[in-house]
């Protein structure tokens, strides 16, 4: 590992991040991983799977972007007293969430009363804009943070869920059961469209050729809707993916959503705060076979 030296002008070197790694040291080198994840968070998957060696086809098979219309949201916002709770179920929410309070002129200060639930490392988004989310469960899923509810005894209350306006595919099940969950233990949910999550039916034709023509290696998958439109733009091909190429889920979500289309899944992160542990999980994968 480099220590930290002194430049010639007197400034200190930092930590470098990487350094010279022999190919036949990176689990991944050579492999080519196609990965389907959405723009917003595609550039830093593809770094991290380029740094480990691996040579990265992007394909994305949703994207997700802001609503055409933020009425129904802000009205709820102008109403926040209304309401106890916000528990977001990913970062798109809360972009939009922290969108909508500064185009509406909204402080953290304004939004005392509503406490925030966040799952993982989503949180920090949070802490950053100057709101302390009130509940971060320990185990970073919508599941988990519905039992984090039940284990504090909140079961009263109404809970407001900015959630995907979903076009082009059927929703994955997520959004619905954890609202489900919780109106079990007690809570009254309010729904609100926060962001678009759209099927992607454009450039995927790189990709999908090299998936049929056998020229990939693994599939990484980040969430359900990119397996319900991939497996929508296969249509017939689609037994392809259950042949040898490696699936790779984004932890147990995604990897049950898999599942329920009766694919086979090779790799589930362990740690799916980030994607550093995704990538891990590929490399483990490889390191023991």
């Amino acid at each position: 590992m480099a220590s930290a030296g002194v430049m010639a002008d007197g400034h200190q070197l930092g930590q470098r991040e990487t350094a010279l790694i022999a190919r036949s040291d990176l689990p991944l080198y050579g492999k080519t991983i196609l990965y389907t994840t959405p723009r917003n968070y595609a550039g830093k998957l593809g770094r991290l799977l380029i740094e480990r060696g691996a040579r990265p086809i992007w394909m994305p098979t949703i994207y997700i972007e802001p609503m055409p219309d933020y009425r129904v949201f802000d009205e709820v916002l102008r109403e926040r007293d209304q309401y106890d709770w916000i528990a977001f179920t990913s970062r798109n929410g809360i972009d939009a969430y922290l969108n909508r309070m500064e185009v509406l002129g909204l402080t953290p200060a304004d939004m005392v009363g509503l406490k925030a639930a966040a799952i993982g490392n989503d949180a920090g988004l949070l802490k950053q804009a100057g709101i302390i989310p009130v509940l971060v469960p320990p185990t970073p899923s919508p599941i988990g943070m519905v039992k984090e509810f039940e284990r504090r005894g909140v079961s009263s209350g109404t809970v407001l869920v900015p959630a995907p306006d979903v076009i082009g595919m059927e929703e994955p099940r997520v959004v619905p059961e954890f609202v489900e969950n919780l109106e079990a233990i007690g809570l009254t949910t309010k729904r609100v469209p926060a962001y678009v999550t759209a099927r992607e039916t454009e450039d995927l034709e790189v990709g999908t050729r090299m998936l049929l023509a056998g020229e990939i290696d693994m599939i990484a998958f980040t969430s359900r809707g990119e397996i319900e439109s991939l497996l929508l733009h296969l249509g017939d091909d689609s037994g392809a993916l259950n042949e040898k190429t490696v699936l790779a889920c984004f932890g147990p979500i995604t990897s049950a959503g898999a599942e329920l289309r009766n694919l086979r899944v090779d790799v589930v992160a362990e740690d799916y705060s980030r994607f550093e542990g995704f990538v891990a999980a590929m490399e483990n994968y490889y390191l023991s076979r």
